[in-house]
């Protein structure tokens, strides 16, 4: 007999715990899935503690069939988005759902009649809180493991999205080359030419003893270079600090590189080492094992995400990230990394994607953004 799905909010300790571990359910047996961390993701979520709380408010929810868990959702009001792009747009995300067009459908009117009761005008996702977090459908390139904060999803949501009325927002590019692909005349001949537009620029790494000042360039070059980015919301000073410290411990200065001339800082690449190599091994939990593992086995990661590149405007004809991918081709040809994945790269950014391209990488996955219009 078929029983109709309930959705409701979650309430108390336990249901919170239910929502947080179904992806495992979801997804187990699959050789390329990877378990999200549940230490952080039980403080993100937390409205006492999670950042996004000081400043924007959520719900989740969960869905049921006879009592049987079946999905989950979270409908997200994310002020910080609104402030930056006014859009009216509200997101869902934290999207897990059985191949059910009944289950995804009553998962999303709830978080559409949420959304709609704060005056938002278009439900986007999905997005863990905003596209800057895990965000996007998979709609290739289901072989690949995601790197460190990407997404992943099952094939059939894209027809459990587009089944429920919502259309393309945008498409997001991850791209790969790996060691052994570079297409050195064609980098040796970029790097050449970036060399005679950036006379006296300076390429350095970070500073790890000066994080706080540290933070402070990202910001500013952040601000400047992305304010026009779309999606894109503002990181300050403090986050990017607060990001630095929280992770220090697996942070890789040879792949956090500041461009400079004159003493001003022109322009940025940050990366991190693939983490979820080691995360997928110990399965997303941190005890009683978990934090030993990572950090024993964190030098031994193969894979590189570059996940922000920033540069100033006046700089913009210089070719900084040229020099900023010949750091990384040196780091590649003396180290044990093996492969640097570019996540992710907006459909139309086709300057990043030109010179990805020329050098020698691929595209091997899209993420797909959905949105619908909310009527009031």
């Amino acid at each position: 007999m078929n029983t109709s799905v309930i959705v409701t909010a979650v309430r108390g300790r336990r249901e919170k715990e239910i929502f947080l571990k179904l992806p495992w359910r979801f997804y187990r047996g699959n050789p390329v899935w990877v378990p999200p961390m549940l230490f952080d993701v039980r403080a993100m979520t937390d409205p006492k503690r999670g950042d996004f709380f000081k400043h924007s408010d959520g719900e989740f929810f969960l869905a049921r069939r006879g009592g049987e868990v079946v999905g989950r959702i979270a409908a997200l009001h994310n002020r910080k988005h609104l402030e930056a792009h006014p859009d009216g747009a509200g997101f869902f995300g934290f999207f897990e759902c059985e191949d059910s067009l009944e289950t995804s459908g009553a998962l999303l009117i709830a978080a559409e009649e949420w959304l709609r009761g704060r005056g938002l005008k278009v439900a986007r996702g999905p997005a863990n809180f905003s596209i800057q977090d895990e965000a996007g459908v998979l709609l290739d390139g289901f072989e690949y493991a995601p790197m460190a904060g990407m997404a992943y999803t099952p094939p059939y949501y894209r027809a459990l999205l587009e089944g429920a009325g919502y259309g393309k927002a945008k498409d997001l590019h991850v791209c790969r080359i790996d060691w052994g692909c570079w297409n050195l005349e064609q980098f040796e001949r970029i790097c050449m030419i970036a060399d005679r537009l950036a006379p006296g620029v300076k390429i350095r790494e970070v500073n790890m003893n000066d994080l706080p000042a540290e933070a402070g360039r990202m910001a500013d070059v952040f601000a400047e270079a992305w304010k026009d980015n779309w999606g894109a919301q503002p990181i300050s000073q403090p986050e990017f600090l607060k990001y630095a410290s929280q992770y220090k411990l697996f942070i890789d200065p040879r792949l956090i590189l500041f461009a400079e001339k004159d003493g001003e800082t022109l322009g940025m690449i940050v990366a991190i080492p693939n983490m979820n190599e080691i995360i997928q091994r110990i399965d997303g939990r941190l005890l009683p094992f978990g934090w030993w593992r990572l950090l024993r086995e964190r030098k031994r990661v193969k894979g590189i995400r570059l996940f922000l590149l920033g540069v100033k405007q006046k700089a913009r004809l210089m070719g900084l990230p040229a020099l900023f991918m010949r750091r990384y081709h040196e780091l590649l040809m003396k180290s044990d990394y093996e492969s640097l994945e570019f996540s992710w790269i907006l459909e139309d950014n086709k300057e990043t994607l030109t010179l990805i391209n020329r050098v020698g990488g691929q595209r091997v996955q899209t993420l797909r953004l959905y949105e619908k219009p909310l009527e009031i």
